[in-house]
């Protein structure tokens, strides 16, 4: 019925526009040359443009604790989410899929990789941003493709020529200590230059969860009167150790030695057998997870004429990984256990891009014209070992080939207040996957061959959106969208346990209404939307599989107010309804005893026989039952989750800042039954003071000020007898801690 609604209302926008303002003018805000080609042309979409006023007062904050601050965004943080690395940006409530459902780009090219890893934002200081883009939803997936069904954030950096030249020096709880620079030149009056850097080290929260970081970035910059160019050249290198989580809940007593009441900042000793808590000193090998990037990217903006621009980008990255991860056994580095695991990844991208914008005239009616190309080439090899200069035990090999065109219009309508949108975007996709099993090897006896595939398919997506002007102060918007994503190379890893690498691609459509009200004193955006997705790829127990279909609605509001000349509000609120429509899970097919514990065959959720089934999921004690996931919350989304901050000017110089956080309590990862214990909710609030004096800033601020025990993520246990039934695995974040900033503009 809700989108039913959502849909009427939008035909009767778009078949009834009456005229309903004085003010006639062509309005796309920010001024339409300042867009980047993600927000141009997406008229009726719900979009927000953090500007580089607000974050540099962001100090002491990296770019996912920003972007938390606004509707639409959840982020999950693992090993305390240093800065913003291991952490997941939830878009419109996915869950455990989160990561492969947005995009996240920079100066409009995808940081998301093929595989799950982090994205990769770190060297781009705060400094050098102009700006960052969040489009909510589908809409985006018709410029950039795959992978945007929760929506797209892009960040926008600053000319060479714009930047100051800086150095900032930050030492904080945990002995953080971070350093990062920013230098400029201009070499000609049409040439300019920029040099970023950084170190981070940090002990963080969690003993050994040690990270330390170093970022290079090189920047050239050309413009004359008829093209804009520009080089980026960058490498970073990531050192960081897991600390392994902490156990709550469930009966099985070999968790003693790593329970989440006896400590939070203990040792990672993985799932120690240990069964004695007065012995819990055996040492385990850290896991670890190293990488390396290298990248190069270009572009030009040729400047034909006063109304024709052609845009080419191109780059190519390099990333290397090396990861370690201990088995429950492991108790030193020369005893190593069966069930270690140590992986050597790479993973090489081109990327190329070539768009004709045009801007022209019908019936003086404006309009903005893009057609576009985009060619993506990745290749992922993978070698899996049980110890690091071991035999190798397991090669995956994969490539990907993309190859898009697309075309995004918007046109004004001056007569009537009103801008329309329109954008259709086919690409096709090849995706090749090997896999090379040696069964001798240590470790890999039981491991899962998998066949070779190579296969094509071909996506498409569209947006229809329209904005009214209804005074001078409030505008409606609307739109319709449909995405797609591919499935990457880690989900087809574990695709199934039958061995095979085919996973169906994913699409989705979504309708959203919305209002923005702007006066002198208070800004107001609000939309509620609606989102359905067919063959989404979510974790199943033990594999991920598609499910058909996944249903969400929800409510985003962003507002911001001006109490007085000293006081500043502003404030955010996102509510999400995620839930199954669909799919079952199995409850077994038999059992057997070992050491006078009852197992169940098979990947089934829980054994049939089980107090757990006959309580909790409807068990009749009969073989082959299987349990309704219909209606059931997809796992790791929070309901609600509002934020609330004040800015208060002490004095023409010195700024305070508050913050308060709120999220909702939520399901458990790998709780598709909704029967486990759910992640508790939980209020931050964060503090901070400002000062600048001339050249010199200073910022110092305490998070966490009322030292809240929380944590974002949690997975339920993948053994699923009845001791095992609350058992879980949590990560928790960091207590209260400080910092402290200095920095000198040269």
């Amino acid at each position: 019925m809700f989108k039913q609604f959502l849909i009427t209302f939008l035909f009767l926008s778009l078949t009834s526009i009456a005229h309903a303002a004085d003010t006639k003018e062509i309005w796309i805000t920010p001024d339409a040359s300042n867009y980047s080609r993600l927000a141009t042309g997406l008229a009726g979409s719900n979009i927000t443009i953090i500007s580089s006023d607000e974050i540099a007062k962001s100090t002491g904050k990296d770019i996912t604790e920003i972007l938390k601050s606004y509707s639409g965004i959840q982020v999950r943080s693992l090993y305390s989410g240093i800065d913003g690395i291991n952490s997941t940006i939830d878009m419109r409530g996915f869950g455990e899929a989160a990561k492969s459902n947005f995009l996240m780009l920079l100066n409009g090219r995808r940081l998301n990789d093929l595989d799950m890893g982090s994205v990769n934002f770190s060297n781009t200081p705060l400094s050098s941003i102009d700006r960052i883009e969040i489009v909510r939803g589908n809409s985006a997936g018709t410029i950039y493709g795959s992978g945007a069904v929760g929506g797209a954030i892009n960040i926008v950096t600053k000319d060479s020529s714009e930047v100051s030249d800086i150095i900032n020096l930050s030492y904080g709880s945990f002995d953080s200590i971070n350093v990062d620079f920013t230098a400029s030149i201009n070499l000609d009056k049409n040439t300019s230059m920029m040099v970023t850097g950084k170190t981070k080290e940090t002990d963080t929260y969690r003993e050994s969860g040690d990270y330390d970081r170093d970022d290079i970035l090189f920047r050239l910059n050309h413009k004359n009167t008829n093209l804009k160019s520009y080089l980026d050249i960058s490498s970073s290198s990531k050192n960081q150790l897991l600390s392994g989580p902490r156990v709550i809940g469930g009966a099985y007593n070999y968790h003693l030695c790593n329970l989440l009441s006896s400590s939070r900042t203990a040792n990672h000793i993985g799932g120690s057998y240990d069964r004695n808590a007065n012995t819990c000193n055996a040492t385990q090998r850290d896991d670890y997870a190293n990488e390396d990037n290298i990248s190069i990217a270009g572009g030009l903006n040729l400047i034909q004429t006063e109304t024709r621009n052609i845009l080419i980008d191109i780059s190519a990255k390099s990333k290397d990984q090396k990861a370690f991860y201990a088995a429950n056994g492991n108790n030193s580095s020369s005893n190593p256990n069966n069930g270690d695991s140590y992986v050597e990844t790479t993973l090489d991208n081109s990327q190329f891009s070539l768009v004709l914008d045009e801007s022209l005239f019908i019936d003086n009616n404006s309009m903005i014209i893009k057609f576009g190309a985009d060619l993506s080439d990745t290749d992922y090899d993978s070698n899996r070992y049980n110890v690091e200069g071991g035999a190798v035990g397991q090669v995956f090999d994969a490539s990907q080939e993309s190859q898009a065109l697309f075309f995004q219009a918007s046109l004004n309508l001056l007569e009537q207040d009103a801008v329309m949108s329109l954008g259709i975007r086919k690409e096709n996709t090849d995706f090749y996957g090997a896999d090379t099993l040696d069964t001798n090897v240590t470790g890999f006896g039981y491991g899962t061959d998998h066949e070779t595939l190579s296969t094509s398919t071909s996506n498409t997506a569209f947006n229809i959106g329209f904005e009214k002007i209804l005074d001078s102060n409030t505008k409606i918007f609307t739109k319709y969208a449909e995405s797609f994503r591919t499935p990457n190379i880690d989900e087809r890893i574990k695709a199934t346990t039958t061995g095979s690498f085919a996973l169906n691609d994913q699409t989705s459509d979504e309708i959203e209404i919305g209002l923005r009200y702007e006066d002198a004193l208070f800004y107001f955006s609000g939309s509620i939307y609606s989102m359905d997705t067919e063959s989404e790829i979510q974790f199943d127990q033990d594999k991920n599989t598609n499910l058909d279909p996944i249903s969400r609605e929800g409510v985003n509001i962003d507002f911001n107010y001006r109490a007085s000349d000293m006081v500043r509000l502003s404030g955010s609120y996102n509510y999400v309804d995620a839930e199954f429509t669909s799919g079952s899970l199995s409850m077994g097919t038999g059992t057997y005893l070992y050491d006078g514990v009852r197992y169940y065959n098979g990947a089934e959720t829980y054994g049939y026989l089980s107090t757990t089934a006959i309580n909790y999921l409807g068990s009749d004690s009969t073989a082959n039952q299987s349990f309704d996931l219909t209606g059931n919350k997809v796992p790791l989304v929070a309901p609600v989750n509002y934020k609330f901050g004040a800015e208060i000017d002490l004095d023409a110089r010195i700024t305070a800042l508050i913050d308060l956080q709120y999220v909702d309590e939520r399901y458990v990862s790998n709780d598709q039954e909704n029967i486990e214990t759910k992640i508790p909710d939980y209020y931050v609030v964060n503090t901070k003071v400002i000062s600048s004096n001339g050249p010199l800033s200073f910022s110092a601020g305490i998070k966490n000020v009322f030292n809240e025990k929380y944590y974002d993520f949690a997975v339920s246990s993948t053994f699923h007898d009845d001791d095992h039934f609350g058992t879980q695995s949590v990560y928790p974040l960091a207590e209260r801690n400080a910092f402290i900033n200095l920095g000198y503009a040269f």
